[in-house]
């Protein structure tokens, strides 16, 4: 049974004959009620695999890198959702993350010159070069992913003048299983611009 607690001009909660009423992030809203279903076609199950890995690689950049640099510039959403939504987008291919933007916004960015496992480490290279926006004392963020074992590495202490950081990624990593990103940020604690991330396989 539905409740309408403020009145019939309020915001309607639960089934109004083929109406159903809730609210989302706050924002109420009513939809047309429909019987869910599930025939699990393959085309289903290629996009809940996708779909699996986008929401797999989220959990690991949730704290580093989701809620610092995609929360602040997201309204009536959240980051979260936003980099579900982007990258899904993006993605066709199940475990290639070639395409997916751990971080987009309006900052000049940089390309990765390598990325190479090293022992526990992994060293990030770049050129320092500043054509647009940057400055030297940009953030630099290092991410790397570890596709089989679904968990992320983050390294944010250093700057664009830097050209090189090592993000610590553990004994025991496999490079074929390792993707990397490099971002920047105008503030590390309180940025108000991002850039669009740049892509490496890890050797």
């Amino acid at each position: 049974m539905a409740k309408i607690p403020a009145g019939i001009l309020g915001r309607v909660s639960g089934k109004v004959g083929d109406v159903v009423g809730a609210a989302w992030k706050g924002i109420p809203y009513i939809r047309q009620y429909v019987i869910p279903g599930n025939p699990n076609t393959v085309a289903q199950q290629a996009e809940r695999a996708l779909f699996a890995n986008i929401v797999s690689l989220a959990q690991a950049a949730l704290g580093p890198i989701l809620q610092p640099y995609w929360d602040p510039f997201i309204r009536q959403n959240s980051g979260w959702a936003r980099f579900i939504g982007v990258n899904r987008g993006l993605v066709s291919v199940v475990d290639d993350f070639s395409s997916v933007l751990i971080s987009r916004g309006t900052l000049e960015g940089a390309v990765i010159i390598s990325a190479s496992l090293g022992g526990t480490d992994v060293p990030i290279l770049w050129s320092a070069t500043v054509l647009g926006n940057g400055s030297p004392g940009d953030m630099a963020g290092g991410f790397v992913y570890d596709r089989v074992n679904k968990v992320g590495f983050f390294n944010g202490a250093g700057t664009r003048a830097d050209t090189a950081m090592d993000v610590a990624v553990g004994a025991g990593r496999v490079a074929a299983n390792l993707d990397a990103w490099l971002f920047f940020a105008d503030d590390a604690a309180d940025p108000t611009k991002v850039s669009f991330s740049d892509y490496s396989v890890v050797s």
